[in-house]
């Protein structure tokens, strides 16, 4: 009796452990620093199962030690926005030629699931690798975007890679790289991002704008070897704040857009080379001061050095403008440095004469350097304008059909 009742007690015991215990559908291999994940039996299983893994890797005592959170491949249906904030020395990695697929589910609620379909804020050291990431926008019925559908956030990061992934149907930003509006650290706080070999197909666009009037954009940030195909809206760098800088967007293919390729507000020292822009309905690249009282707390000076060099550009309706207007409170400087050199343009549909090819103005600048660039096919034939007044301006050594092309007047289009 006493060794029946001993087994009965002890069954139950564990028993109530197993019950008590929380189920984490992942393994941990703590020698090698690896956490493995697997879809899960179902939606709620799958969301719930990767938030827990996101949250041990969030709180593990070893945060300055590297760790790799394996997904297998397979569809991960989730029901909310999945967060890990502060995430550290972390490579989240899928096998691209067998990928995790993170998709929201058919019943998701932006106001009760939350924006974003992965969040995370002051990432630190942190890869995003191979993965397939879904939102729920279609544009089947046009390119109106759906503000509330959002891919992936990095927000206040630092020495973060996004590489090898592909991004649908996103029907505001797939891929936001910004400082975060909570951030203490005024400003920009968002530094060294590499986005590269990247597919994002079906997206309204990729921003780095702020949600706050306090805190700006990013800088130090590489983007390369990316296809941006089925574009709605723009690949768009934006900052409300000063401190927006060093960006270098080369060698992407950006292949069909319904507004823009290339979108950028209030930024400075920018690297656009090597690039090609081609069957967008509006500008290939637009380049302009943006933003009012109701969204700045002021106004602040940009747009020094920008060197738009080595890209192709063909099948646009509209080729390059660089408007550097004051802002609302009056706030404006004197850019330098422009250089536009060794583009090749080509079949650029727009047959309004008072839009040039490139377009230079909004104020004056000093440096400007539009040289040994190749065009051809351009409908309106109208094809440099410079503010009046801009000084250090070199027109040279471009070619129109083939012919050179002597030096352009410098006055601003009305």
């Amino acid at each position: 009796m006493i060794r029946k009742a001993f087994r009965y007690t002890l069954l139950s015991a564990l028993s109530l452990a197993m019950i008590q215990l929380p189920s984490f559908a992942y393994q941990l291999d703590k020698t090698n620093r690896v956490i493995s994940v697997a879809p899960g039996t179902s939606v709620s299983a799958t969301t719930t199962d990767l938030q827990n893994a996101f949250s041990y890797l969030v709180s593990r005592p070893d945060k300055d030690a590297l760790w790799t959170m394996k997904f297998a491949p397979g569809k991960y249906e989730v029901s909310k926005t999945l967060r890990a904030t502060g995430l550290k020395n972390t490579i989240l990695s899928s096998n691209p030629s067998s990928p995790a697929k993170i998709v929201k589910t058919a019943t998701w609620d932006d106001n009760r699931s939350g924006e974003y379909l992965l969040n995370f804020p002051y990432a630190n050291k942190v890869q995003l690798i191979g993965f397939e990431l879904y939102g729920h926008t279609t544009f089947a019925n046009g390119n109106t975007p759906d503000w509330g559908d959002q891919g992936v956030y990095f927000g206040s990061g630092n020495i973060v890679k996004v590489d090898s992934n592909k991004f649908y149907n996103f029907g505001n930003a797939a891929l936001r790289v910004v400082t975060d509006a909570r951030d203490p650290v005024h400003g920009v706080n968002s530094f060294k991002t590499q986005v590269s070999n990247n597919l994002f197909n079906n997206v309204y666009q990729t921003a780095t704008t702020s949600i706050d009037k306090l805190h700006g954009g990013t800088a130090m940030s590489t983007w390369s070897r990316n296809t941006f195909v089925n574009l709605r809206g723009s690949i768009k760098f934006a900052s409300r704040t000063p401190g927006a800088k060093t960006i270098e967007f080369v060698n992407n293919v950006v292949n069909g857009g319904d507004h823009f390729g290339l979108e950028i507000d209030n930024y400075s020292d920018f690297l656009i080379k090597g690039n090609t822009f081609q069957n967008i309905k509006e500008y290939a690249m637009t380049i302009y001061t943006a933003g009012n009282g109701d969204i700045m707390s002021k106004g602040f000076p940009w747009g020094d050095n920008f060197s738009i060099v080595d890209n192709t550009i063909k099948n646009v309706t509209y080729a390059i403008r660089y408007a550097h207007k004051p802002f609302w409170d009056g706030t404006q400087n004197v850019p330098k440095n422009l250089v536009i050199d060794g583009n090749t343009i080509s079949n650029v549909t727009n047959t309004a004469s008072y839009v040039p090819l490139v377009y230079i103005g909004g104020g004056v600048f000093n440096g400007v350097k539009i040289t040994n660039n190749k065009m051809s096919a351009i409908a309106n034939r109208k094809y440099f304008s410079v503010q009046s007044g801009s000084t250090n301006v070199s027109i040279l050594n471009n070619m129109v059909d083939g012919v050179a092309y002597g030096a352009q007047t410098t006055t601003a289009v009305k």
